[in-house]
């Protein structure tokens, strides 16, 4: 069945606009949240297309452009969005009061998901940019969560981050998420031998990393 709705996924874009999440059309070129002179990077523009049409992509807190650096809050939205569509099902919410900082629904849905943790004091820092390890940790957390209410195995490979020149420059927290989507296809090094955990992540890197994860799950 998922393979089936892959192929009638890829059909749709050959044959019909690009849609918003409540299906409306919209320029293929813009989302909904993001002003018009802050479109795309050409190499983002096809899977971008792809994650609108299967309704990855909410609106974002603070309307940022496609190469803004994804603050905290930001991708909690993105991630809990697309775990959502994938399960199809909303997700559970922490108490209101977890955090003091950030009552948004989509931040306490992935604090309650364990896919998001808190920086101490009860506060969730959600302005505070993310880098590429912090995301492929929280990624690598949806995988599990995903797996666990599923029984979709998606990383059937063991972590590993064997092979990169920078691989002392990961996190020792983060070793395990980056070294998971890394060996499963999930997200690239910035080049054939580098990792660059602490580079900055955008929103557009963001999106076709969640739309990749997308992929992975019809396939699996």
């Amino acid at each position: 069945m998922k393979k089936l709705i892959c192929m009638l996924l890829s059909l749709c874009l050959f044959c019909a606009p690009a849609l918003a999440i409540k299906g409306e059309v919209v320029d293929p070129n813009e989302l909904p949240y993001i002003p018009s002179e802050g479109g795309p990077s050409n190499w983002a523009v096809s899977e971008i297309e792809s994650a609108m049409q299967a309704g990855l992509i909410p609106v974002l807190t603070g309307s940022p452009k496609y190469q803004d650096a994804i603050t905290r809050e930001q991708f909690a939205e993105l991630i809990v969005q697309s775990v959502e569509v994938m399960l199809d099902q909303d997700l559970e919410a922490a108490p209101a009061n977890t955090f003091i900082d950030s009552s948004n629904p989509a931040v306490l849905k992935a604090s309650q998901a364990r896919i998001v943790n808190g920086v101490g004091e009860n506060k969730f820092a959600p302005d505070v940019t993310t880098n590429r390890e912090e995301i492929a940790t929280m990624i690598a957390r949806a995988v599990k969560y995903i797996e666990q209410n599923n029984g979709t195995d998606l990383a059937p490979k063991a972590a590993s981050i064997a092979g990169f020149a920078d691989q002392a420059q990961v996190s020792k927290w983060a070793v395990e998420g980056v070294g998971l989507l890394a060996a499963n296809g999930m997200m690239n090094g910035t080049s054939a031998t580098t990792l660059s955990p602490k580079e900055s992540c955008t929103v557009e890197q963001s999106i076709l990393l969640c739309y990749r994860l997308y992929v992975k799950f019809l396939a699996a």
